[in-house]
């Protein structure tokens, strides 16, 4: 617009020039520069006032939503009277809302707009990868950051994978004497070696840190002594730890009853709702988008194929996949299996994502805090490694990572 003015200007005052013999007064020159400070004025003014629409419009472009997409989340913003609209780039609160608008907006046009899912289904992997990138910042970076609690799986050279558990963390991290499950026939004992035979050791230390991921970390044994009356070995602190787990969904605890049906034929129907009676009745303890852990009685076997389907809010859910592994309580009859998910329909998708974000955003029922505390007033002194069932599978799981080839002797 600047450019044309001048432009104008120039050419005029040539034709002035030609045709009569005159320069243009000092008046017109100074209404020619007016205008033009006015139209930058004014240009600056409208970059100002659309500036933050057109960060929302780049950003959207770059998480892969089309233009039209990018307008129906840009009125749902408005309509929800969020102050700040580029928060939907980095806030799960920020998406749960407008997932929520966007979902009723489709549900009063009768969930037949076209590209409803879709919209939604990028919405989900948005809130997704925002999640992720939320624990990814919340990783630590060195071992003063372990806490009192936390569950350890500690190599040993030539021995094995010991359990242990960190008793205190301060100018050095104490961890209780660490032992070994061993299975004697039908029963099982533990191993203890004395305190002596780990000092001076350099032992590799694997933790699955909850919420977050597995860490790795290569240190030596320092000391021993005891802690509050317990035996406990000293770990000297490494800022060299190896993130070795990362997640690709984001996984809640629950309890939904399901119905399992182990899959027999080549070809799989995906859209096919079985009768309940003809699977296995199962609860799902935890569930992602990628998996869930499922309780089973009874002795269940791995690498099987096999679906699980549930309702949420009476809407039908099917995930079909692999079992992974088993693990199996003899005491309760039961197994744990560990799926994966290797389809899922997107609609269905989208309902588990919301359930997941839903349940993650309310947190822990009145109920189940009860019921923590509970447990916790029946086991006032319970030792740490009595738990240990986790002994065995964070045995089993260090076990898994050194084949897979990660740091660490080769024991």
């Amino acid at each position: 617009m600047t450019i044309s003015i001048l432009y104008f200007y120039i050419y005029y005052r040539r034709k002035v020039k030609n045709r009569e013999g005159v320069i243009l007064n000092a008046k017109t020159i100074l209404l020619i520069v007016f205008l033009v400070v006015l139209v930058i004025i004014g240009g600056l003014r409208l970059i100002s006032i659309f500036s933050e629409k057109i960060s929302f419009y780049v950003y959207g472009r770059e998480n892969g939503f089309r233009l039209s997409e990018i307008g129906i989340i840009w009125r749902s913003l408005k309509k929800l009277e969020i102050l700040d609209p580029l928060s939907l780039y980095e806030s799960i609160p920020t998406l749960n809302r407008v997932i929520a608008m966007v979902l009723s907006e489709k549900r009063r046009e009768g969930g037949t707009a076209p590209g409803g899912q879709v919209l939604i289904s990028k919405l989900n992997r948005l809130r997704t990868r925002v999640a992720l990138e939320g624990d990814a910042n919340s990783r630590i970076q060195s071992t003063a950051a372990l806490e009192s609690g936390q569950r350890l799986s500690v190599i040993f050279p030539g021995r094995g994978v010991y359990a242990s558990v960190v008793l205190n963390n301060g100018r050095r991290i104490e961890i209780e004497l660490p032992k070994k499950i061993l299975k004697v026939g039908s029963s099982s004992k533990s191993e203890i070696l004395p305190p002596n035979q780990w000092k001076g050791k350099t032992v590799t230390v694997y933790m699955w840190r909850k919420g977050d991921a597995c860490y790795a970390f290569d240190t030596t044994v320092d000391d021993s002594g005891s802690f509050e009356g317990k035996p406990c070995i000293m770990l000297n602190h490494t800022g060299k730890l190896d993130r070795i787990q990362k997640r690709q969904a984001v996984r809640c605890d629950c309890s939904i009853d399901a119905t399992l049906f182990v899959i027999k034929t080549s070809e799989i129907d995906y859209n096919k709702a079985d009768l309940e009676e003809d699977g296995t009745p199962c609860k799902l303890a935890d569930i992602s988008e990628s998996g869930a852990l499922i309780c089973v009685e009874g002795k269940a076997k791995g690498n099987m194929r096999i679906k699980i389907q549930f309702y949420l809010s009476n809407i039908l859910i099917m995930m079909f996949g692999i079992v992974h592994s088993v693990e199996y309580s003899k005491e309760k009859n039961e197994s744990r299996l560990h799926f994966e998910c290797t389809y899922i329909d997107d609609d269905m998708r989208n309902t588990l994502l919301n359930y997941i974000y839903s349940k993650l955003a309310l947190g822990d029922s009145v109920e189940e805090l009860k019921a923590a505390a509970k447990k916790k007033e029946e086991t006032p002194d319970a030792n740490l490694l009595g738990e240990l069932a986790s002994a065995a599978e964070l045995a089993e799981k260090t076990d898994a990572v050194q084949k897979s080839g990660t740091i660490g002797p080769q024991v």
